[in-house]
C-alpha cells in the first residue's frame, strides 16, 4: 500500500463521518511510518471533517502509526482512544485540552462493532457447549452400556438353555438306562458254598 493509496483510503472511510455536532475546530496531522510513510491531516471545520495529504504545522495534536493502524483507526476498527492507550499509535499533544480535541475527533468517526461476545458471555457459551457435550457422551455410554447389558442377558439365556437342554438329556438318559439295570439276574452263589451245604446235609444222614 502506497502513501497515496492510504490517504485516499482514509478520505473514503471517514467520507461518512458525521462532525455536525463539533462546534470547535480541530485539526491533528497523522505521521505515517514504515510501509506508505508520510503525512496527512484531519480536520474538522464547520461542523465537518475533511482529510488532506499535507501537513498541519497549527496542529491541536499529532498522531504516529504505521499505515495499518492509522486504517483500522479511520475504518472504526479500534477508536484512537483505545489504539493510543494499547501503544498501537503514538498520541502526542501540549495539553490536556488538546489531548480532549483529538478524542472529540475520534468520538466522530464510528467503531464498528466486532461481532465479539463479552467475556462473561463466551464463558457462558462455552460452559453450556461443555455441558452439551457432557450429556452427548453421556447417553451415548448408557446406550453402550444397555446394549452390552442385552447381549449379556442374551448369553446367559442361551448358556442357561443350554445347560438345562444337556441336563435334562442326561436326565432321560439315565431314566431309560434304569429299567434294564433292574431286569438283570443276580449272580449265581459260587460253587464253593454249594459243596459245604451238601456235606452238612450228608453228615446228619450219618448220625441218624
Amino acid at each position: 500500500m502506497t502513501y497515496h493509496e492510504l490517504v485516499e483510503k482514509v478520505q473514503t472511510a471517514l467520507a461518512k463521518a458525521d462532525a455536525s455536532k463539533v462546534e470547535n475546530h480541530i485539526a491533528v496531522q497523522v505521521n505515517v511510518t514504515g510501509e506508505a510513510e508520510g503525512a496527512f491531516y484531519m480536520e474538522i471545520s464547520d461542523g465537518v471533517l475533511y482529510v488532506a495529504p499535507f501537513t498541519y504545522n497549527d496542529r491541536d495534536g499529532l498522531l504516529t502509526g504505521e499505515a495499518e493502524e492509522i486504517l483500522n483507526v479511520a475504518e472504526g476498527k479500534i477508536s484512537i482512544k483505545d489504539a493510543a492507550e494499547s501503544g498501537k499509535i503514538f498520541c502526542e499533544c501540549n495539553s490536556d485540552e488538546q489531548w480532549q480535541k483529538v478524542l472529540t475527533l475520534g468520538s466522530v468517526i464510528p467503531v464498528k462493532k466486532t461481532g465479539r461476545k463479552p467475556a462473561a458471555a463466551k464463558a457462558e457459551e462455552v460452559k453450556e457447549k461443555a455441558e452439551a457435550k457432557v450429556e452427548e457422551v453421556k447417553e451415548v455410554v448408557e446406550a453402550k452400556a444397555e446394549e452390552v447389558k442385552e447381549k449379556v442377558t442374551a448369553k446367559v439365556e442361551e448358556v442357561k438353555e443350554t445347560v438345562k437342554e444337556a441336563v435334562d438329556a442326561k436326565v432321560e438318559e439315565i431314566k431309560a438306562d434304569a429299567p434294564k439295570k433292574r431286569g438283570r439276574k443276580p449272580a449265581d452263589k459260587p460253587a464253593a458254598a454249594k459243596t459245604v451245604k451238601t456235606t452238612k446235609k450228608t453228615t446228619s444222614k450219618k448220625k441218624k
